[in-house]
């Protein structure tokens, strides 16, 4: 599977999983990022973030551009981006109008165009949950594919500080992640390959391999 396949993939995932969440109580998946690092080799999917929860306004801001030191130190060679474009501006406290409802997911490289996957939905709340949450059902539109497409100012923020040249040692990695994770934001990386020997993993790979594997557990955070 190209790296590609694995973009439409999880767009695919990403609009199931906004379906499962409008149903199960009128909610919508917080932004999210998915990273890509060549230095993993023939598996270069290193893993995705969630955003934390955050206050609106600035801390929407903030929460969002976050993503950006977590590409950094991962050295991620191509990004991809999602968000409930409604839900995002409404939380930013923008001016302007409200803009329509849908998924949007950005495809970045490190170096070039990057390209604006647009998914628009119809919600329409369908009944109620015992609880009061509502159940919402979402009629997608056709998908559209905006090359170099306007993004939101957190989003570039995250993107300007991903390719701004840094160098991490391995305290500053390990400071960050456990900064980030302390926040809130729900981080989760694939186990590797049986047969590629951790002794070839980028630095910061051992660093989080470190923090998140207990012994005798295979995984702690996926």
């Amino acid at each position: 599977m190209t790296e590609s396949d694995v973009v439409d993939e999880l767009e695919s995932i990403a609009i199931a999983t906004t379906n499962a969440m409008l149903a199960e109580g009128g909610f919508v998946q917080p932004p999210t990022m998915h990273m890509f690092c060549e230095d993993l080799g023939r598996q270069p999917y290193a893993g995705y973030v969630r955003s934390r929860l955050f206050y609106p306004g600035d801390d929407a801001h903030t929460a969002v551009e976050t993503f950006g030191f977590l590409a950094s130190f991962v050295n991620a060679s191509r990004l991809v981006l999602t968000w409930e474009q409604a839900d995002l501006q409404i939380a930013l406290q923008r001016p302007g109008e409200l803009l329509p409802t849908g998924l949007l997911l950005v495809d970045v490289p490190r170096v070039g165009e990057h390209i604006v996957r647009w998914n628009p939905a119809e919600l329409v709340q369908t009944g109620t949950r015992a609880d009061g949450c509502p159940v919402v059902e979402a009629s997608w539109g056709p998908a559209q594919r905006i090359p170099g497409g306007l993004l939101p100012a957190p989003v570039a923020a995250a993107l300007e500080l991903w390719r701004s040249p840094r160098t991490w040692s391995a305290m500053e990695i390990a400071e960050a992640y456990l900064g980030m994770e302390d926040d809130g934001y729900h981080m989760a990386w694939p186990v590797r390959p049986d047969d590629e020997p951790p002794q070839r993993w980028p630095l910061w790979r051992a660093v989080v391999e470190a923090i998140v594997t207990d012994p005798g557990q295979p995984q702690r955070s996926a």
